[in-house]
């Protein structure tokens, strides 16, 4: 007999092992514990984030929905994460998966939740309304880099310590200056050291004169997370880094609303390159429209314009730009464009959608679209 719930207290240690032994038969041991201990650490009650699909009380299969809110100048998403997601191999061709994953995503629109992510083939999560969207950019520097620009840029003594232990009073900092990014991940102070340490990620802080001056979060030479007090550190952060890593090559990490970043870098790296983000599911257009309209034009300024749009099962919206402020709303009116949820994903937020873009008024095609979404990876599962 096939049992579907949410996981009941007391069973995160089944979860666990379970997962851990899905993911170990890639050939790669997992230990869930060490690679998310956000969720799987010690003394974490996360049990009720769980999708099962158990046979005579054994579990088979596991989905995790794990919430996440994304922060902008007073505003806010609420967004689902999707991880974790196995099936016993002696269980598969079963429909489990897509079972729980269909619990899942009917309880995100219970919860009103807005937004969803996950990481795994496209054509596998298509069938639930997921799309590759967003984009990050990589930035390399070489040694050359550093040499040739050093004159370009302000030079601060900087050095770099990492931060191992959970009671490092340098983590108030860290969390007080994580707060202060015009768009971040919300994140609980108690969880800001495990969530930074998520898929084997270490933090660094940077002290300037003996005083905390901003801190990254690095996997190997890659730096996902880089924040200081000042922008003007930001050269000396890096070259600092790439003399500490020692390796040939530091990445770092830039998402596409950090456009004052992307100038100050301009004539530093060595190359650039942008990836898809992720696969993402809009649950609520108006909501995420909004929010992403709002965060560009925080960082660039909007033509001014009108869009009008049509999406299958969600309805009408009016997409407006006046005086450089955006608004999105619902309406009655009908546009001649009718597209699916994963057409109108692909319009509005993937960099490769071109073709589509030049069906939309001149002003939006300009700078409007794609918007800048995107997830760090510390956030996701």
């Amino acid at each position: 007999m096939t049992e579907y719930r949410k996981a009941h207290s007391g069973e995160l240690p089944q979860i666990i092992e379970f997962i851990n032994m899905v993911f170990s038969l890639s050939g790669t041991p997992h230990d869930f514990a060490s690679l998310l201990p956000k969720l799987y650490g010690d003394n974490r009650e996360t049990e009720s984030l769980h999708y099962l699909a158990l046979e005579d009380g054994i579990i088979k299969a596991v989905v995790g929905s794990f919430p996440v809110t994304l922060c902008c100048s007073g505003r806010s998403l609420t967004c689902a994460a999707i991880g974790s997601v196995a099936v016993h191999p002696d269980s598969r061709k079963k429909g489990y998966m897509k079972q729980l994953m269909k619990d899942a995503i009917t309880d995100m629109k219970e919860c009103h939740i807005e937004l969803s992510c996950l990481t795994g083939l496209r054509q596998r999560y298509r069938y639930f309304g997921y799309e590759p969207c967003g984009g990050v950019m990589t930035y390399r520097f070489s040694r050359d880099n550093f040499r040739h620009c050093s004159s370009l840029y302000p030079h601060y003594s900087l050095r770099l310590r990492e931060v191992t232990a959970v009671s490092d009073p340098v983590w108030k900092h860290i969390i007080q200056l994580h707060g202060t990014s015009s768009f971040r991940t919300e994140r609980a102070s108690a969880d800001f050291a495990d969530i930074a340490g998520s898929w084997f990620h270490h933090t660094f802080a940077f002290f300037h004169n003996d005083l905390f001056a901003g801190y990254m979060v690095a996997k190997k030479n890659t730096i996902c997370e880089l924040m200081t007090i000042s922008d003007s550190m930001i050269f000396s952060c890096l070259e600092t880094c790439f003399s500490e890593l020692s390796e040939e090559e530091l990445c770092l990490e830039v998402y596409p609303h950090e456009t004052s970043r992307m100038e100050f870098l301009s004539v530093l790296y060595e190359r650039w390159q942008m990836r898809q983000d992720d696969n993402y599911q809009i649950l609520d257009y108006e909501a995420v429209l909004s929010f992403f309209m709002n965060l560009k034009a925080a960082s660039e300024p909007l033509s001014d314009g009108t869009v009008l749009l049509s999406i299958q099962d969600f309805g009408n919206y009016r997409i407006a730009v006046k005086d450089g402020v955006p608004s999105v709303s619902r309406t009655k009116e009908v546009s001649s464009w009718q597209l699916s949820s994963t057409e109108a994903a692909r319009l509005f937020f993937s960099p490769d959608r071109h073709d589509m873009r030049n069906r939309l008024s001149l002003e939006s095609r300009i700078n409007w679209f794609p918007l800048p979404l995107s997830m760090c990876c510390l956030d996701k599962c």
